[in-house]
């Protein structure tokens, strides 16, 4: 998942980008044993088991991934390391609802992001700046807003299916 422009100017885009390195990294950097304790303390997040490992081991680790998810992973770690606390902690408490779904919902929201990768950059920026109209808006504001002429008319289907989804699955 690359996006191509300052993640630092889109915030909601930061909750897709950590959020699927959490998921990605934690399933792909833990034996299937110990997947069950990882998923039983949500708190203790794949970004935070990439921060405690050394440099030397996270680098160990890294080069067992293919290069280009090793990069992305770098990379993410980077943004999340330079986020503000207050920032982090949002997402953090996002990253903890997200664990806290069932699988079947978890797999929507995964499904989702890469729906949202597959986008072109333009309706990438277009979805990403209705997530973040949206977060402004109470709920019942949203509804209304979603079930509307313009909405509908501004959004295909799939794009539609992805706003809805991070408002059903992942708390504002």
């Amino acid at each position: 998942m690359l996006f191509d422009f300052s993640w630092r100017t889109h915030p909601g885009f930061r909750l897709a980008i950590l959020l699927a390195l959490a998921v990605a990294a934690s399933a792909e950097s833990q034996p299937e044993q110990e997947k069950p304790a990882a998923q039983a303390q949500p708190a203790d997040n794949a970004i935070e088991r990439w921060n405690r490992m050394s440099p030397e081991e996270r680098e160990r680790e890294l080069a067992k991934l293919p290069p280009e998810r090793a990069r992305l992973i770098r990379q993410r770690l980077w943004q999340y390391n330079h986020m503000k606390p207050e920032e982090r902690q949002a997402l953090l408490q996002r990253y903890q609802a997200f664990s806290e779904l069932p699988p079947d919902k978890q797999e929507i929201v995964r499904a989702r992001l890469r729906e949202f990768e597959q986008l072109p950059k333009e309706r990438r920026q277009a979805v990403h700046g209705e997530v973040e109209l949206l977060r402004l808006m109470t709920e019942g504001q949203r509804k209304a807003h979603m079930n509307g002429e313009e909405f509908r008319n501004r959004f295909s289907v799939p794009e539609q299916r992805i706003i809805k989804d991070v408002f059903q699955y992942i708390p504002n």
